[in-house]
């Protein structure tokens, strides 16, 4: 039975994703350097340590990543100063569904907490959280699992009995060795099939997840 839910932030409970793009593209036209789809793959999810080291072995010493994170922060931070932090649809629908039932939810980020807080704070949703834990608290970044084993901890409940909504390759790949129940919002990426060893649910939105979380219970009483 699911006892808990934890959300990733950035392109599941936030649209983020995509204006992080946006603000690489910008760096990319002013540093003159590209980043491609499968670039963007395997940074989405990370933290800033993982994506420097990613940085290096694509680039060597000939593209700063701080620099290029620096034009990209800049560019979010304009976004969300002037329309507010862009939520996705459904998000407060399932944190109400959830305070219904008593599930209590938390968000496990690789974003830092001084960003994360701002941005709960500016969709009203703070109160809804029973739990956090951010990028600049963990050791090690997904696809570790340690964040979600953090979160699970803090909320006092098995990582079984966690679902994990992810919208990453390096999230859901750290949802699965954390032990947790995957599912993916897809976001910027894909599903496809070969996600299925590491995402034992999809839903087209967060408009999904009640459905799902009543059926694991449905499922759970007929045992």
């Amino acid at each position: 039975m699911i006892k808990a839910v934890l959300f990733d932030m950035d392109g599941v409970m936030f649209d983020t994703e995509k204006l992080m793009k946006q603000g690489w593209e910008k760096a990319c036209r002013q540093m003159g350097f590209t980043l491609t789809e499968e670039h963007f793959k395997y940074m989405r999810g990370s933290s800033r340590a993982r994506s420097t080291q990613l940085f290096e072995q694509w680039f060597g010493k000939r593209i700063s990543y701080d620099k290029g994170r620096a034009i990209r922060t800049q560019y979010v931070n304009d976004y969300i100063a002037k329309n507010s932090v862009p939520v996705k649809e459904g998000l407060k629908e399932l944190l109400e569904f959830l305070k219904e039932q008593r599930i209590p939810a938390a968000v496990a980020t690789s974003t830092p907490r001084i960003q994360a807080e701002h941005y709960w704070e500016l969709a009203g949703i703070a109160q809804f959280l029973t739990a956090s834990v951010c990028g600049d608290e963990v050791k090690n970044s997904k696809p570790d699992p340690e964040i979600f084993l953090t979160a699970a901890r803090k909320l006092k409940v098995s990582p079984g009995s966690c679902l994990v909504l992810e919208d990453s390759i390096n999230g859901l790949k750290a949802a699965c060795a954390a032990g947790a129940v995957s599912c993916m919002v897809p976001d910027l990426t894909p599903y496809t099939d070969d996600l299925a060893p590491v995402c034992s649910h999809v839903c087209a939105s967060l408009l999904e997840v009640p459905g799902l979380i009543l059926d694991s219970r449905s499922e759970e009483g007929c045992l």
